[in-house]
C-alpha cells in the first residue's frame, strides 16, 4: 500500500480553505451595513461652552468644521429644542430661553442640508435665577475722605462682592442737582465733585450672572446720606473788599463788585455793573478780601460770564494767597516774589475753564488760619480784563475775630454812667490788655456808690456780629463787693434815636439814678444780646458766648446788680465778632 506524504504547507493551504467554507455565512453579514451606501456625518460645531444667564443659557461654538450644517438640535431634561443655523460668523451662538435656576448637561447635535446628523456633543452649564441674585452682596460705601485735593467716597473691597461689575453712584451737588458717575470692578473709591453736604446719595451695584455670564442684573438701591465736611461756607456779610493801594479795583465799566459780588447772585445778563470788572491790560492783577472771620480756607467757588454770551475776561489761571493781618502787607509790584516778601502765603494756583463753563470750584488744602485773602488773575481767555459774578468761598475752624481795642471808645450818652468815680478813667485803662487792678481804682471803671443799676455806651469801630465778651474785675481776696451778679449786653448798629432817659446825676462820689427801664432801652431801638449771670464773688475773670444775634457798631454793658449792690467795677473788657465792617 502506498503512503502519500501531505506537505506541511499543503496541509496549512486546506485548513484555511475549509474554514472559508465553514464561515461562508456569515460573509454577507460583514457587507451588510455597507449595502445601503456609507454612513455620513452632518459638520459639526467645535469647542462647545454654555455662558449661565438669568433664567437662560447661551451656547457658543466654533462653525471651522460646521460645513454645511444648518440645524441645531439641542437637548436637555426631556426637552429638544431645535434653531436654524444661519450666520457666517467664527462663532455661532444661541439663547436657550425659559429655563429653570439648576445646572444642566446639553446634548447637542448638528443637521446638515440633507439630513445628515453629526456625532452628538454633551456640553455642561448652569442657569441663574433669583436665588443667585438674593446671594449677591452689592458694593457697599464704608466711608468718606476729605483730602487736599478733593472729597471721596470709598467702597468695600470688590473680593466681597466678586460679581458685581460696576456701580451707579447718584448724589446730590451744591446746585439741588444730581449728579451721576460710575465705580467699575476695579475702583475702590469715586471723586464727589461740589457734593451737597448731608444730601441724598445713592448706590445700585449691577452683577453679572456668573463668570462669563450674559446678562447683568441690578440689585436693590441702597439710599444714603452725604456727610457734612469738615469746612463750611463763609457767611458773605462779614465780607469786605479792603481796596489796598496795589489792588486792582474792578470797577471798570460801571462794575460794582462791593455791591454785587457778594450778593449771592451770580447770573449775568450782560449788565457789567453786576460784577467784578478789571481795569483793561492789567494782568495779571489783585484784590484783597477781608473774611471778618479766622479761618483754614478750604474751597473757592467763582462764578463768571456765561461763556454762550461772553467768555473772553473769564479766568483760566489764578492763584489764592493769604494773610492773618495786614501789617506791612503790601506789595511792591505783582509779582510772586513781592507777593511772599510782603507775609502773603500762596494757598493754591491752577488753571480754571472760564471758556466753557461759567461756575468754578476748587478745594484749597488746608494750611494757618487766614483772615485777608488775596484773589489774582494770571490770565484769562482774551487776557485783557477778567471779570466775575460772584465769589463763595468756605473755611474750616472758623473762630470770630478778636476786635481791635484800638479802636474802642467811650460814647458818653447823657444816660450813661462815665465809670470815672474814685479817678476812674476807662477810657484810657479798660481796654489797655492790663487786666490787673493793683489796688488804685482810675485802671479801670467804676460806677461809683448808689449807681446799681447803670450802664455805658462802647463803640467798637467797627460793625460786628458779637460772639464772645471776656471781662475782668477786682480779685474776690481783696474786693468782691463791686464786682458784677448779673449782666446785659445790648446792641446798636446807629446811636441815632438811641437815648434812654433818665440822665444819671453824679453828686460826689455817687452817681444817683432813676434807673433806665428794659422797656426803656427796647423802645429806643436797643437790641438785648445776653443776659448774663456771673458770680463776682468767686472769680475776677468771665468769658462767655452770645447766641446769633444783630450786627451791632455800638454796645451798651448794663449792670443790673453787684455782690455788694451798690457800686460796679470793671478792669478789663474783651469782645469777639463775626465781621468787622468799616463805615
Amino acid at each position: 500500500m502506498k503512503i502519500f506524504k501531505i506537505k506541511p504547507y499543503l496541509l496549512l493551504f486546506l485548513s484555511v480553505l475549509s474554514l472559508m467554507f465553514l464561515r461562508c455565512g456569515n460573509i454577507e453579514s460583514v457587507h451588510e451595513q455597507y449595502l445601503n451606501g456609507e454612513i455620513i456625518y452632518a459638520g459639526r460645531l467645535d469647542t462647545l461652552t454654555i455662558s449661565p444667564g438669568y433664567y437662560r443659557a447661551q451656547l457658543e461654538g466654533y462653525t471651522q468644521f460646521l460645513g454645511n450644517s444648518n440645524q441645531i438640535i439641542i437637548e436637555f431634561n426631556g426637552t429638544t429644542q431645535t434653531f436654524d443655523i444661519n450666520n457666517d460668523n467664527e462663532i455661532y451662538s444661541v439663547i436657550l430661553p425659559d429655563l429653570e435656576e439648576e445646572s444642566y448637561e446639553f446634548k447637542v447635535t448638528t443637521q446638515d442640508i440633507y439630513g445628515n446628523l453629526s456625532i452628538p456633543q454633551v456640553v455642561a452649564g448652569f442657569v441663574i435665577g433669583d436665588e443667585f441674585i438674593s446671594d449677591q452682596d452689592p458694593r457697599e460705601i464704608i466711608g468718606y475722605d476729605f483730602n487736599p485735593d478733593g472729597n471721596y467716597v470709598n467702597f468695600s473691597a470688590n473680593a466681597e462682592s466678586e460679581y458685581v461689575i460696576f456701580t451707579i453712584i447718584d448724589y446730590e451737588n451744591e446746585a439741588n442737582e444730581i449728579v451721576r458717575d460710575t465705580a467699575f470692578f476695579e475702583d475702590n473709591r469715586l471723586k464727589l465733585r461740589d457734593f451737597k453736604p448731608l444730601g441724598s446719595i445713592s448706590a445700585k451695584s449691577y452683577v453679572q450672572s456668573g463668570f462669563n455670564g450674559i446678562d447683568t442684573i441690578p440689585l436693590p438701591t441702597m439710599d444714603k446720606t452725604l456727610p457734612d465736611v469738615p469746612y463750611s461756607e463763609l457767611d458773605k456779610s462779614y465780607f469786605q473788599i479792603v481796596q489796598m493801594s496795589s489792588d486792582n479795583p474792578g470797577n471798570f465799566n460801571n462794575a460794582n463788585p462791593e455791591l454785587y459780588l457778594f450778593d449771592g447772585d451770580g447770573s449775568w445778563s450782560g449788565d457789567d455793573t453786576f460784577s467784578y470788572f478789571s481795569n483793561p491790560g492789567d494782568m495779571p492783577h489783585h484784590f484783597t478780601i477781608d473774611l471778618g472771620v479766622m479761618t483754614t480756607l478750604r474751597k473757592v467757588k467763582l462764578e463768571m460770564p456765561t461763556p454762550s454770551l461772553s467768555a473772553q475776561n473769564n479766568a483760566t489761571e489764578l492763584q489764592i494767597w493769604g494773610r492773618d493781618n495786614l501789617e506791612f502787607a503790601e506789595t511792591s509790584s505783582n509779582t510772586n516774589a513781592a507777593f511772599y516778601n510782603a507775609g502773603w502765603r500762596l494757598l493754591y494756583e491752577g488753571a480754571v475753564d472760564g471758556e466753557t463753563k461759567a461756575n468754578n470750584s476748587f478745594l484749597i488744602s488746608p494750611t494757618n488760619q487766614v483772615r485777608y485773602i488775596r484773589y489774582r488773575v494770571l490770565s484769562t481767555v482774551g487776557n485783557t480784563n477778567s471779570q466775575l459774578t460772584e465769589m463763595t468761598l468756605y473755611g474750616q475752624d472758623t473762630e470770630p475775630l478778636v476786635h481791635d481795642k484800638s479802636l474802642f471808645s467811650m460814647s458818653l450818652m447823657p444816660s450813661d454812667n462815665p465809670g470815672t468815680s474814685y479817678g476812674g478813667n476807662p477810657s484810657n485803662y479798660l481796654w489797655d490788655n492790663n487786666s490787673l487792678w493793683s489796688g488804685n481804682d482810675a485802671f479801670g471803671y467804676h460806677s461809683g456808690e448808689n449807681a446799681v443799676p447803670g450802664h455805658f455806651t462802647l463803640d467798637l469801630g467797627v460793625t460786628t456780629q458779637l460772639s464772645k465778651c471776656k471781662i475782668h474785675f477786682r480779685d474776690p481776696n481783696n474786693f468782691s463787693g463791686n464786682n458784677p451778679t448779673q449782666i446785659e449786653i445790648w446792641g446798636r448798629p446807629t446811636l441815632e434815636g438811641g437815648e434812654t432817659l433818665p440822665v444819671f446825676q453824679s453828686i460826689g462820689n455817687s452817681v444817683l439814678s432813676d434807673p433806665v427801664t428794659t422797656e426803656s432801652f427796647e423802645n429806643a431801638g436797643w437790641q438785648l444780646i445776653v443776659d448774663q449771670s456771673i458770680n463776682g464773688g468767686d472769680l475776677q475773670t468771665i468769658e462767655f458766648d452770645f447766641p446769633s444775634g444783630p450786627f451791632s457798631k455800638y454796645v451798651r454793658l448794663r449792670y443790673t446788680s453787684t455782690v455788694g449792690n451798690q457800686a460796679f467795677q470793671l478792669i478789663e473788657v474783651e469782645l469777639s465778632g463775626y465781621g468787622a465792617i468799616k463805615d
